[in-house]
């Protein structure tokens, strides 16, 4: 994979293809190899650049405090390097809120937007998304990223049929090092629930039927966007662009015309 340095600091990317730029932005504790399902098959209509976040795959931490504006900086820091004005984005989970970040602040940049597995404002409010968070921290201090990870991979690849999934998530998963709970408390910081409006672009909302956020907070989401469109997948979890993507790409490249 390419890389490139961003005011003395190195960022890894993969950029595949060509035609308009489509730009893919992994999850939490993931890293751009998590879209090794999409980037063969987008990259057929697609300039498709996929980055390494700050702290995670080959790009660099850094110094100073991680959130969620400062990822998306880095991306668009990143695609004014590559000369990319115009682009559309696709953000899974974590990588979800980075795109929402993305687009809120260069809104005329944006052509289409989809987020899949992520909702416009990770702040814990029931009992339960505290648990979620508090789980996640104590399970990374005390165990460690090679147990937290193996769990994470039962959860988001359950079936019977999935144990190569799992077992390459784990593997991914063990790599991880600080920036995960850095990261996980910047998103615990981050909400753009009343900034939803500002988005002008078309966005398309990929919901797993098995995932951590409920189809209604889903579909809310959705709701809350001038130009939203909502789908739901059937039997699926919080992994969706790896477990599903026979289902998950025809369903994106439809919405950028590709298909």
């Amino acid at each position: 994979m390419p890389q490139l340095e961003l005011a003395g600091e190195r960022f890894r990317y993969d950029d595949a293809g060509s035609g308009p730029p489509l730009v893919l932005l992994h999850g939490l504790g993931a890293s751009a190899e998590d879209w090794e399902m999409q980037i063969p098959a987008f990259s057929r209509c697609f300039r498709v650049i996929a980055p390494d976040l700050r702290g995670f795959g080959g790009s660099v931490r850094g110094r100073g405090r991680l959130s969620i504006p400062r990822f998306a900086a880095d991306v668009w820091a990143l695609l004014q390097a590559l000369g990319v004005e115009r682009f559309a984005l696709v953000g899974h989970s974590m990588g979800g809120a980075v795109a929402l970040q993305l687009a809120l602040e260069h809104p005329q940049a944006v052509t289409r937007l989809v987020i899949a597995n992520s909702v416009p404002s990770f702040r814990p409010r029931t009992l339960r998304q505290h648990f979620e968070v508090w789980y996640r921290q104590v399970v990374m201090r005390l165990l460690g990223p090679a147990r937290l990870a193996r769990i994470g991979a039962q959860r988001m690849y359950p079936g019977d049929d999935q144990q190569a999934l799992r077992e390459k998530s784990a593997a991914r998963g063990a790599r991880n090092g600080r920036s995960y709970l850095e990261s996980l408390s910047a998103l615990t910081r981050w909400s753009v629930v009343e900034r939803l409006r500002e988005l002008p672009m078309p966005v398309l909302v990929l919901a797993a039927e098995h995932d951590y956020f409920s189809r209604e907070d889903m579909l809310q989401f959705a709701h809350g966007l001038p130009k939203g469109r909502f789908h739901l997948f059937p039997g699926t979890h919080h992994g969706l662009p790896l477990e599903a993507p026979q289902a998950f790409n025809p369903v994106v490249l439809r919405f950028l015309g590709a298909s």
